[in-house]
């Protein structure tokens, strides 16, 4: 790898700055190829990188976790073959991360606590895409004088996320300085939003260990969510435009309807929706799946097969289409963790009405957000296959309904992956070098093999191992 100090210290003035939700990609008028780019041109173009860094996490990501099929044949992604991801890795450590990292040593010069701390939320969260792809990855090395650093371990990785976490909440509860506005494209300097994200995300890797230990992990997931998003405002999210367009529409769905097809929705997904799977029609289907021009019948694509599909990631959906914002996190999935936390946590069986209330609230909060009528959610949150009642919910319910209202967020791999990928069928055509395992990684990129190469070796495992976080 090269020296990351270096990257640090110059990519800041390669950024795209992104100056308001209306106009933030301007290279005309690039104010971070300045000789010294201020917190307030720094401050989007890192989001903007973050948000990059997380779509192509959720393009990998999603087709493992079989939300997503290759739509061309048997030689995709969602065979399990092995992928480095190397436009994640490099928007993650050419972009977004030393921006940020140029944002907390401004910040802290210039005794400005708010960029700081909204700065370490997306460290955070940047760093937690990091570790769920690809493990162990570099960062307390990487802004030394050293042109091969060493990586940190996953566990290292989750004690700098928390750390991380609540040193923002402590900077962002500061007075001092400058404030964040329109140059924050995320919640337009609104603080108490940035706060109610760290404990969010907090939840959300305090619960990713729930497999080494499942009381600690419930007990830490319900002390930070109680602090956490209280509806679907708070989602952190990048809200993209006609001019600036979401990459699922622009790299997605518009060269889907030009005929250069990459991914569409799996007949996993799809038959969640469409009531094959449950036995009832989810009322979300026609919100966030598309057609195939003159198809009326919802099918997905088959994985590993590039057969089947009827659906299309187009234009007309939710997620894709040209105003659709690049969803990170969501109250939803903040609900579905609380759901988990406390059926985990009640060990006489089934769950608390609390419990219950939340994998409610995340069926009905993610309906809400999509456009699903009132009426709608209140008839399927009342079908038996749904109210199943406290007693009788279970692990696996809760994720089954967290896999829908978490579609194309690429943080569902590592649920699907500590549910044993909730017993979906292998793919066709699988990678042969798993020999029948499901796939748990990705490679690192062939470009840090290069260039560090005896710590990448050190630190590959073969796809099918289980990572620290998974193997209890």
């Amino acid at each position: 790898m090269r020296n990351i100090r270096y990257i640090f210290k110059m990519l800041p003035l390669l950024g795209l700055l992104l100056t308001s939700c209306d106009k933030f990609l301007d290279v005309n008028t690039d104010e971070t190829l300045k000789g010294d780019a201020t917190m307030q041109e720094l401050l989007p173009t890192a989001q903007f990188y973050t948000a990059e860094a997380s779509f192509q996490q959720a393009y990998v990501a999603c087709q493992y976790a079989q939300q997503l099929g290759s739509a061309l044949g048997s030689n995709g992604i969602d065979t399990y073959a092995e992928t480095d991801n190397t436009l994640g890795w490099s928007n993650l450590y050419l972009y977004a991360l030393p921006q940020l990292n140029a944002i907390i040593r401004k910040g802290e010069k210039e005794a400005s606590p708010a960029y700081v701390g909204i700065a370490k939320v997306l460290t955070a969260h940047n760093l937690g895409i990091a570790t769920v792809n690809w493990e162990n990855v570099p960062y307390s090395q990487a802004d030394k004088n050293d042109f091969s650093p060493a990586y940190d371990t996953q566990e290292q990785i989750y004690a700098t996320i928390g750390k991380l976490l609540d040193e923002a909440v402590t900077e962002l509860s500061g007075s001092t300085g400058a404030k964040p506005g329109q140059d924050d494209l995320i919640y337009q300097g609104d603080l108490d939003k940035w706060t109610r994200l760290a404990y969010s995300l907090r939840a959300r890797y305090i619960w990713h260990g729930s497999l080494r230990n499942p009381q600690q992990a419930a007990q830490g997931a319900l002390a930070a969510l109680e602090k956490g998003m209280k509806g679907n405002e708070d989602d952190f999210q990048l809200q993209y435009n006609s001019k600036n367009l979401s990459p699922w529409y622009s790299k997605v769905a518009i060269p889907n309807t030009t005929g250069n097809l990459s991914v569409t929705f799996s007949n996993t997904i799809v038959d969640l929706f469409n009531g094959a799977a449950q036995g009832i029609v989810d009322p979300r289907l026609s919100k966030v799946i598309g057609l195939k021009n003159n198809q009326t019948v919802y099918s997905g694509v088959i994985p590993g097969s590039g057969s089947g599909s009827t659906v299309d990631l187009n234009n007309k959906a939710w997620h894709s289409n040209i105003n659709s914002p690049l969803v990170m996190m969501t109250y939803s999935e903040l609900k579905g963790i609380e759901a988990e936390a406390r059926l985990a946590g009640n060990a006489s069986g089934g769950t608390s009405a609390a419990g219950y209330a939340a994998y409610q609230e995340m069926i009905s909060a993610n309906m809400e957000k999509v456009g699903v009528e009132q009426a709608d959610i209140d008839k399927f949150l009342k079908d038996v296959k749904v109210d199943i009642g406290a007693s009788k919910l279970t692990a696996k319910q809760i994720v089954t309904e967290k896999f829908k209202s978490m579609l194309l967020i690429g943080d569902i791999w590592t649920d699907i992956r500590k549910y044993g990928y909730l017993d979906f069928p292998m793919p066709a055509n699988p990678n042969p070098d798993l020999q029948g395992k499901r796939i748990q990684r990705m490679k690192y990129p062939d470009s840090e093999i290069t260039r560090n190469s005896k710590t990448v070796l050190a630190n590959q495992k073969d796809p099918e191992v289980l990572m620290w976080l998974i193997n209890k």
